[in-house]
């Protein structure tokens, strides 16, 4: 039922977001090529600044639209008058809740894909495969791939850390959404005050937690796994970050839950 779940916000996600991310790569690539045939008076002026403008505007439209349908699909779906049909579906709460996150997390990162393949079809258009042949002679380089392996493993985590992130991020504010739906008013406001809320206890418990670290001598034996290793305490601060980010996705993951399964109030 996950699956089909999931296959069914895809559907949701995909009528609108793979329109701009077709007009984003095919504007990139003409944004290159334009840089590469037009005069170079002509793109240092107005033409210029117009292209760079609906480049921005497109990537403004795909990140906004991500947030927007990530946040109204949970609402209408789950909360809204949808939510008669989804709750009378053969599966239990939380594998709806799941269905969300993950497919908001694959969207996501989709978008980061499609911002990256952007970038790279404007450098392709406007100096061709030479900027990518630089890239490449640095895998001739033996300091280089002596290393690449530390390098893969630091990005790794890192694209962990930001998946994660999105995940704990949206369950958040899907906890939020759920606190203000129990009010029978002002759902809306009542939801932004508990994401404010949230994020003052979250402050609150970081610098808590820190004055600690502090006092107990836990900060300064990580900067002394830092100075002795970079790359060890580089490592122990993202698995740290993931840690945390996993803490966060039970936590509010298990709020939301607790509040749509035994005290659901539709609209």
């Amino acid at each position: 039922m996950l699956g089909k779940l999931i296959g069914y916000e895809t559907k949701a996600f995909g009528r609108i977001m793979l329109p701009l991310y077709a007009a984003m790569l095919a504007f990139a690539l003409f944004t290159g090529l334009s840089i590469r045939f037009l005069p170079g008076d002509a793109m240092s002026g107005l033409p210029g600044a117009l292209l760079f403008m609906l480049y921005t505007v497109l990537m403004l439209a795909i990140i906004i639209m991500t947030c927007v349908l990530s946040v109204t699909r949970f609402y209408k779906n789950l909360l809204g008058q949808e939510g008669y049909l989804m709750f009378s579906l053969p599966t239990n709460t939380a594998t709806l809740i799941a269905s969300k996150v993950i497919s908001v997390v694959i969207w996501s990162t989709l978008s980061s894909i499609v911002a990256v393949l952007s970038i790279a079809l404007s450098v392709l258009g406007a100096g061709g495969i030479e900027p990518f042949r630089d890239i490449i002679k640095l895998f001739s380089y033996p300091e280089f791939l002596e290393r690449l392996p530390s390098l893969l493993g630091v990005t790794a985590l890192t694209i962990v850390i930001i998946i994660v992130g999105t995940a704990a991020s949206i369950v958040r504010i899907y906890a939020g959404i759920a606190i203000g739906h129990q009010f029978n008013g002002h759902r809306i406001l009542f939801s932004i005050i508990a994401l404010v809320a949230f994020n003052v206890i979250g402050t609150t418990i970081s610098s808590v937690l820190g004055s600690i670290g502090q006092y107990s001598g836990v900060l300064d034996s990580i900067v002394r796994i830092f100075e002795a290793d970079t790359l060890r305490g580089l490592y122990l601060a993202q698995t740290g970050m993931i840690v945390f980010l996993l803490a966060q996705i039970a936590l509010f993951g298990f709020l939301a839950w607790i509040l749509l399964d035994r005290k659901l109030n539709l609209e």
